[in-house]
C-alpha cells in the first residue's frame, strides 16, 4: 500500500524532474503544492506545481499559451496555467506567477489583523485575487514545498505577514458565522425551521473552516474539511458531525446552536491566530519553514 509519504516523495522526485526540465532562471521558485502536501493521508491525484517568477517574459512565455479551462481567471488574476500529461496517466498542473503579482498581495493583506469591518469590505477576494485563486496561491507559499529555488520561496515566504493572513481567512469565515445568528431565528420566527437549519448548515461550515485557519492550518477545498476536523479541539468535530450528519430540526435546537455560533465569534473574531503548521517532508523537520 502507498502511504502519504511515499505519495509525497514520488510527486517530489516528478516535480524535481519537472524543474529541470523547465530550466530555473534566476530568482525563480517551483513548489509542490496540492493535495500532496496535506498534513493527513490523501491517495491518487494530480501534481500540482506553482512557478513563481521574477522574469516578465517568462511569465508571458506561459501566459501566451495558457490553458482555455479558467482562461477569463487566469487573465483577471495575472497567471497561466499549463498541463503536462504524465506517462503514469497523472497530469501535472504548473500554475505560473509573476513575482510583482504575488508581491501586490502581499501588500494588500497587509502587516496587521484586520477589524471585522475592514474584514467586510474585503472579504470576496484575498490579497486583491479572486478568493479560490487567492487561497491557492497563499497556500502554496505557506504550506508547499519547494522543489527548487529554495531561497527565492524563503525569501517569498517571510514576504507575507502569516498572522494577518490567517486572521483574514478566519474572519472571512466568521462574518458568515456571525450573519447566521440572525437568519436562523428570522426563519424560525417564519415558521421555517427547514430553512433555518439549512442557515445553520452554511454556518458551521464557516465557523469549521474559520478554525481551521486560526489553529494555523490552510483548507483550499471543502471535500477535505472533514479530515481537518481531528487537528481541531474535539468540541468542534462533536458539535460539526451532529448538525452536519444528524439532522434535528427543533427549534430549540436549532437555537442551541445559534448560541455555540455567537460564542465562536465572539472568542475568536480579531485575535490573533496560532501559528503556522506545516506537515512534515523530506528535508523539513516537523513544522519547521523551509529557507
Amino acid at each position: 500500500m502507498t502511504t502519504a509519504g511515499d505519495r509525497l516523495s514520488n510527486d517530489l522526485r516528478t516535480a524535481r524532474e519537472c524543474a529541470a526540465d523547465l530550466g530555473l532562471k534566476d530568482g525563480e521558485t517551483l513548489i509542490l503544492t496540492g493535495s500532496a502536501t496535506l498534513p493527513f493521508p490523501t491517495r491518487g491525484g494530480d501534481i500540482d506545481l506553482v512557478l513563481v517568477t521574477p522574469v516578465e517574459d517568462r511569465y508571458l512565455g506561459f501566459a501566451g499559451s495558457r490553458e482555455r479551462e479558467r482562461e477569463t481567471e487566469q487573465a483577471a488574476n495575472e497567471f497561466a496555467i499549463s498541463y503536462v500529461q504524465l506517462p503514469n496517466a497523472k497530469e501535472m498542473d504548473i500554475e505560473v506567477w509573476p513575482e510583482r503579482r504575488l508581491v501586490t498581495a502581499a501588500e494588500t493583506i497587509g502587516g496587521e489583523i484586520r477589524s471585522i469591518e475592514e474584514v467586510e469590505a474585503d472579504f470576496t477576494r484575498v490579497g486583491g485575487l479572486d478568493v479560490k485563486v487567492g487561497t491557492d496561491l497563499f497556500h502554496a507559499l505557506g504550506w508547499g514545498v519547494p522543489v527548487a529555488g529554495a531561497d527565492a520561496f524563503g525569501r517569498l515566504h517571510d514576504r507575507i505577514s502569516w498572522p494577518a493572513y490567517q486572521a483574514f481567512k478566519r474572519d472571512a469565515a466568521l462574518v458568515n458565522v456571525r450573519d447566521a445568528t440572525k437568519g436562523i431565528p428570522s426563519s424560525l420566527r417564519d415558521e421555517r425551521p427547514d430553512e433555518a437549519y439549512l442557515k445553520l448548515c452554511w454556518a458551521a461550515d464557516s465557523l469549521v473552516d474559520a478554525m481551521i485557519f486560526h489553529a494555523g492550518h490552510s483548507l483550499t477545498r471543502w471535500k477535505w474539511r472533514l479530515r481537518y476536523l481531528s487537528l481541531l479541539p474535539s468540541w468542534i468535530d462533536d458539535w460539526y458531525r451532529e448538525i452536519r450528519l444528524r439532522p434535528v430540526l427543533e427549534p430549540a435546537d436549532l437555537l442551541r446552536h445559534v448560541d455555540v455560533l455567537k460564542k465562536t465569534f465572539a472568542t475568536y473574531a480579531g485575535t490573533p491566530p496560532g501559528d503556522l503548521v506545516r506537515a512534515a517532508h523530506p528535508g523539513r523537520t516537523g513544522n519547521q519553514p523551509v529557507a
